[in-house]
């Protein structure tokens, strides 16, 4: 059995060799699509940009299958109810939360569905707020008093807690991460901050108080903060850079790019080249970080590891985009596009929320308010379960919940994910990104599974074999000895343990036939008169 034990973990051991060779071979940096910058370079990865030739007419980084849905005539379709959200009745619209609320610049959802505002109090952004070097003029005026971080109960709107007062100066973007820490931008201090999920503690500050710059520890007008699941953080430096810049999760910069756009005109944009990239979403399960390029009209992915162009979104329904949204929960993903007029162009566009299948690029629905229209809407999010959307709008200092109906949402909604809590959800996570990043393994898994099976089936093979022939020979060893133990019985007894066996007459040289019987009397010690008489005793 000991053999049978060793073989088997003979086999055992080729397959985990086999296994760990196929794994090696996946993670061979130099087949993979993708290095990650060293973690000790302290310099940020410049990226090269090698512009791609489009056709004439075509959007530029816009790919034939876009063109193809651009043609499609939204006139005969109807996205309104193909995939249609409801303004919420149970939210406090159309009466505003209390009369503290000001602009609200930015909204986010948390982890747990809590609705959280930034607003701008007493405060408003005009033409006179800034200089033309863009320091801002109302540093006199001090803080803004009120507390302009707003918490909100997803079910009616109601304040769950309020923080942030005697801080900020020119609220914009918020954004709460995994963990529920706060990440707020503001235009006036050119500053960005994290704070932790208490809400009062200031974790990190980038930038310098009221000092605009375009180095690489300095802002200028930074709009949104977009944070990934391991920490690593982006930020869009929007009104004056036109950049986007990662940063690890310790704060270390890690990329940059995008610049100013100069091009103008007809002519088709590049898209490294920004003008106010206003907000920031995360698509990780297909490693985009997204932006909505404001003023030209367009969302732009790029690629979440090493800042490469990935494809953009350039539709005629889009004016000014001021806010983009992504959710995994429908299958292929979903974005939330917020589109607002452009005041300086006559047109029928109307100020609306636009739906957007995330991998086929189709625009699959719209919402708008019951009112008809948004006005100056600034910022959308999307609740983590994908069920509703919040919009924030700037002169009505408004917060709108649009909801899913049941029907949108048994089509649309992947159930099998949204059930799941939040630690299965990390597990399926992390399941999908190593599928993602291991491409030879979804290729080559059918021919790993055959070739495992193949070695376990030879393995059980021999070790059934070891075990037949074990189980035979024992078996004949077993037969053997119950042959001994057979003849063992006509075996002489033993006349005295001193003088060992007696064989009685066997081995008398007379020749005898048959078998005769033993001696069964001792040999007296004191009678050796008699000795020549002891052998022809009989019983």
């Amino acid at each position: 059995m000991a053999v049978v034990v060793a073989l088997t973990a003979l086999v055992a051991c080729c397959s985990c060799c086999m296994l760990t060779a196929t794994a090696d071979l996946e993670s061979d940096p130099s087949i993979s699509d993708y290095q990650p910058q060293p973690p000790d370079d302290p310099q940020p990865q410049q990226i090269s940009v090698q512009l791609q030739q489009t056709d004439s007419g075509l959007p530029y980084g816009q790919t034939q299958s876009d063109n193809t849905l651009n043609n499609i005539d939204n006139s005969n379709v109807d996205l309104f109810h193909q995939f249609h959200l409801h303004e919420s009745s149970e939210w406090p619209f159309p009466h505003q939360i209390d009369n503290s609320i000001g602009q609200i610049s930015g909204v986010s959802i948390s982890k747990d569905n809590v609705v959280y505002i930034f607003h701008r109090g007493d405060r408003e952004w005009n033409q006179t707020t800034f200089f033309e070097n863009n320091v801002y003029r109302e540093k006199h005026k001090g803080p803004i008093s009120e507390q302009v971080v707003v918490v909100l109960d997803p079910k009616n709107g109601s304040v769950i807690k309020r923080w942030g007062g005697h801080r900020f100066y020119m609220p914009h973007g918020i954004t709460v991460d995994h963990e529920n820490n706060v990440w707020l931008t503001d235009v006036a201090l050119h500053q960005v901050f994290k704070f932790g999920h208490d809400s009062e503690n200031v974790l990190m500050t980038f930038g310098t108080a009221f000092i605009p710059g375009k180095d690489l520890d300095k802002f200028c007008k930074p709009t949104s903060v977009a944070v990934t699941t391991s920490g690593e953080f982006f930020v869009a430096d929007g009104y004056c850079n036109s950049r986007i810049i990662k940063f690890s999760a310790e704060g270390r910069v890690l990329l940059e790019w995008g610049r100013s756009t100069i091009v103008t005109g007809e002519m088709p944009v590049p898209p490294y080249q920004l003008w106010i990239p206003h907000a920031l979403t995360l698509a990780e399960d297909k490693e985009l970080i997204c932006v909505a390029d404001r003023e030209n009209s367009r969302v732009l992915c790029f690629n979440i590891n090493n800042g490469t162009y990935n494809f953009d979104i350039n539709r005629n329904l889009f004016q000014r985009l001021f806010s983009v949204a992504y959710s995994p929960m429908a299958v292929g993903g979903l974005f939330y596009v917020l589109n607002d007029k452009n005041m300086d162009v006559i047109t029928d566009t109307l100020s609306q929320g636009i739906v957007i299948n995330a991998t086929s690029l189709e625009v699959i629905g719209q919402f708008l308010p019951r009112d008809n229209e948004f006005s100056r809407p600034h910022d959308i999010a999307v609740s983590p379960d994908g069920t509703s959307v919040y919009v924030v709008e700037l002169i009505r200092s408004h917060i709108r919940k649009f909801v899913l109906g049941p029907d949108i949402q048994n089509k649309f909604i992947n159930k099998s994910v949204d059930t799941l809590n939040i630690s299965e959800q990390e597990l399926m996570l992390n399941k999908y990104n190593v599928l993602e990043n291991c491409p030879g393994l979804r290729e080559n898994s059918g021919k790993q599974i055959l070739l495992i099976m193949l070695i376990i089936a030879v393995g059980l093979f021999f070790t059934a074999a070891i075990f037949v022939t074990v189980l035979i020979y024992t078996r004949t060893k077993s037969i053997s000895h119950r042959n001994d133990a057979a003849f063992s019985r006509w075996q002489p007894r033993t006349l005295n343990a001193a003088d060992g066996f007696t064989l009685g007459n066997i081995f008398n040289k007379k020749q005898r036939a048959g078998f005769e019987k033993l001696a069964t009397v001792e040999v007296s010690e004191d009678d050796d008169d008699d000795d020549d008489n002891d052998l022809n005793v009989r019983a």
